[in-house]
C-alpha cells in the first residue's frame, strides 16, 4: 500500500516537472520570437546583407548608381575634426591622401560606441588607406572599393550596431 502511494507521488512530481519544462520552453520561444528576433534581425542581418550586396556590386563593377550611393544613412559620425592625412602605397613617388571621413549608420545605440571606439576605428581606417595607391583613390570604382573595404573592417569592431555607409569629403590626392 505504501509502495502505491510513493509511486503516485513520484508520478505527480514527474508530471509537474515536465509541465514546468514545457512552460519554460514555450516562454523562451515566445520571448525570442516577439522581442529579440526583431531587434537582432533588423540590425545584424540587414547590415550583413548590405555588406554582401556592396561586395557583390563592387565585384560586378556596377557602372550605374552603386550600393553605397543607394544607402542613405539617417545619422553620420565625423571620424576626425581635422582632415586625415596618410601616405599612400605608391612606390614610384611619395603620394599623400588628405580626406575627411564620415561614418553613416542608423542605430541610435551606436552613438556612444562610435565615440568610445574612435581611436580604434581611426587606426583601422589609416591602416586601410595606407595600403592604397593614388590610382585606387582617383577613380569612382576604386573609391567605392575602398568604402566597402572600410565598412567590412570597421563593422566587426562594433557591438551595438553596424555602419552602413562611408562618406568622403575634401578628397585630395597629391
Amino acid at each position: 500500500m505504501e509502495n502505491k502511494v510513493e509511486k503516485k507521488g513520484k508520478r505527480k512530481l514527474i508530471i509537474l516537472v515536465l509541465v514546468l519544462i514545457i512552460i519554460v520552453c514555450v516562454g523562451v520561444y515566445l520571448g525570442y520570437s516577439l522581442f529579440l528576433k526583431d531587434k537582432l534581425g533588423s540590425e545584424g542581418v540587414s547590415a550583413k546583407q548590405q555588406q554582401l550586396q556592396q561586395t557583390q556590386a563592387v565585384q560586378a563593377g556596377q557602372t550605374t548608381q552603386t550600393i553605397t550611393q543607394q544607402i542613405v544613412s539617417s545619422k553620420t559620425y565625423e571620424l576626425s575634426k581635422d582632415d586625415i592625412l596618410v601616405n599612400l602605397a605608391d612606390t614610384d613617388s611619395s603620394r599623400y591622401l588628405k580626406v575627411n571621413i564620415y561614418l553613416g549608420y542608423d542605430s541610435k545605440k551606436l552613438d556612444s560606441e562610435l565615440e568610445e571606439k574612435q581611436p580604434i576605428i581611426m587606426d583601422t581606417v589609416i591602416n586601410v588607406l595606407r595600403t592604397k595607391k593614388a590610382a585606387d583613390i582617383s577613380s569612382a570604382k576604386g573609391l567605392e572599393t575602398v568604402k566597402v573595404e572600410l565598412i567590412q573592417r570597421i563593422n566587426p569592431l562594433l557591438q551595438k550596431g553596424q555602419i552602413n555607409n562611408i562618406y568622403f569629403s575634401n578628397v585630395l590626392v597629391q
